[in-house]
């Protein structure tokens, strides 16, 4: 994955995205949780589970335990975003963790390029849950700016038929990076 980690301090940039997509998660009122996302025939209820279940499985590689193999269908995913969330914060700064070659669903790889696909993940599925419910998808814009990045060096070789990436879109004039982002991995940014 050359090129692909673009984060000079990956834990730190986790917990930036992770507090703000979390606080933007602590946001979503029960009515609100059957609405539709960008993410096509997915919920705010079935993209907060997703949101939970990334911190879920790479906490649970970088703890050095299998990962679940399927998204549990979490009682309260809000709630199993934060916890999970505080595990992988945990495990992402075990010493020498960063430089461990450990397994991954795309193959072995260091800590560090784990923690900005985790980055990644959150980056692009936090604009996701930021426009579901109307809310500034303005979202780090160096850290977006950056997945950017890490996501042009991973993906821009690759067909892209929507599953899970669409082809790229114009983002809109006067966008975030986060929009351009969106945009770069298929969504309607505008």
């Amino acid at each position: 994955m050359d090129g692909y980690l673009t984060l000079d301090d990956p834990p730190a940039a986790y917990d930036t995205i992770t507090a703000e997509v979390g606080a933007l998660a602590g946001t979503v009122p029960p009515q609100r949780m059957d609405d539709p996302t960008p993410c096509a025939d997915w919920t705010v209820r079935r993209l907060l589970r997703h949101l939970a279940f990334i911190h879920d499985r790479y906490a649970t590689l970088a703890e050095g335990a299998p990962p679940p193999d399927e998204e549990p269908d979490y009682p309260d995913p809000v709630a199993a975003f934060g916890e999970h969330a505080a595990r992988a914060r945990v495990a992402f700064r075990r010493p020498g963790y960063l430089t461990e070659v450990a397994p991954t669903p795309i193959g072995p790889q260091p800590g560090a390029v784990t923690v900005q696909h985790v980055v990644n993940e959150l980056t692009v599925h936090g604009w996701d849950l930021a426009r579901a419910l109307g809310a500034s998808t303005d979202l780090s814009p160096e850290l977006a700016r950056r997945a950017l990045a890490s996501w042009r060096s991973f993906l821009d070789d690759m067909p892209r038929t929507g599953d899970p990436f669409g082809p790229e879109r114009p983002a809109p004039a006067g966008a975030t990076e986060a929009d351009r982002l969106a945009a770069y991995l298929g969504r309607d940014a505008g």
